[in-house]
C-alpha cells in the first residue's frame, strides 16, 4: 500500500467515523485533523493539526489566532489560514442569525453565544450595541473598538440610533482581553450614564455583558443596573 493509498483510507476513516457519530469520542486533533482533510489534498495532516493545537493550546485558540499567527506554523500556508478563518467567520454567522431570529428576552443565552463568539478573543476591548424591537427581536448592532472608558461610546449616539432604528431596548456587551470579566469602575459609570440617558427617552437598557472567550459577567444580574 502506497503512502497515498494509507492517506486516503485514514482520511475515509475519519469522515465515516464522523457520520456515524460527530465528534463524540474524537480527540480535539482529531477534529481538526478532519476539518484539514479538506483544505490540504494528499498530506498526512495529523502533524499539522497537532501542531496547530501545540501552538495555540485549543481548539478555540486555533480559530482565535490570526492569519499571521497561523502562518507561522509548519506546513499551514495562507490557503489553509483563510480555510480555519472562515470556519470561525461561519460560526460567528450562524451564531448571529440564530440570535436575530429569537426572543433574547426568552433566550438570554443566544445573544451570550453570539458575543463570546465574536467579541471574546478580541485583542482589543471593543464595545457592541445590540438594538431590539418591542418583540426583543435583534434590529441590528454595532462595534465600536477602544477601551470603554476610551472608545466613542457616547449615550445621545446610542439613542440617536435607537430612535432611527425604533429600538425600544437595548444590550450592551464588551471584552476583556485580559480574560478577567470582573466590571470595572469605568465599566460601571459608562452603564450608569448610557442607563440615565435611554431611561429618559423611555428606552430599556437590558443589560451589560462583559465576555472573554470562556467565561461571562452580567451586570444586570450583578444588581448594577437600576431597572
Amino acid at each position: 500500500m502506497t503512502e497515498f493509498d494509507w492517506q486516503k483510507g485514514h482520511r475515509q476513516r475519519l469522515r465515516e467515523r464522523f457520520k456515524r457519530t460527530g465528534f463524540v469520542g474524537m480527540h480535539d486533533y482529531e477534529k481538526l485533523e478532519l476539518l484539514l482533510t479538506y483544505a490540504i489534498p494528499r498530506r498526512d495532516v495529523k502533524p499539522v493539526a497537532k501542531a496547530l493545537l501545540l501552538k495555540f493550546e485549543s481548539l478555540p485558540g486555533v480559530l482565535d489566532a490570526t492569519l499571521e499567527e497561523l502562518c507561522q506554523v509548519p506546513w499551514v500556508g495562507e490557503n489553509v489560514a483563510l480555510f480555519l478563518k472562515c470556519q470561525r467567520e461561519l460560526c460567528c454567522a450562524y451564531l448571529e442569525q440564530r440570535m436575530r431570529s429569537v426572543d433574547v428576552l426568552a433566550t438570554p443565552e443566544a445573544a451570550a453565544d453570539f458575543a463570546r463568539m465574536k467579541l471574546g478573543a478580541n485583542r482589543h476591548e471593543t464595545f457592541m450595541v445590540i438594538y431590539l424591537n418591542p418583540q426583543a427581536h435583534v434590529i441590528d448592532f454595532a462595534c465600536i473598538e477602544g477601551a470603554v472608558d476610551r472608545a466613542a461610546v457616547y449615550p445621545r449616539n446610542i439613542v440617536e440610533e435607537c430612535l432611527r432604528l425604533k429600538a425600544v431596548s437595548v444590550i450592551l456587551i464588551h471584552n476583556h482581553p485580559s480574560g478577567v470579566c470582573l466590571p470595572s469602575n469605568e465599566d460601571i459609570a459608562v452603564t450608569r450614564a448610557v442607563e440615565k440617558t435611554l431611561n429618559a427617552m423611555n428606552i430599556r437598557l437590558i443589560d451589560h455583558l462583559i465576555v472573554s472567550p470562556a467565561s461571562l459577567r452580567s451586570m444586570a444580574r450583578d444588581g448594577l443596573l437600576s431597572s
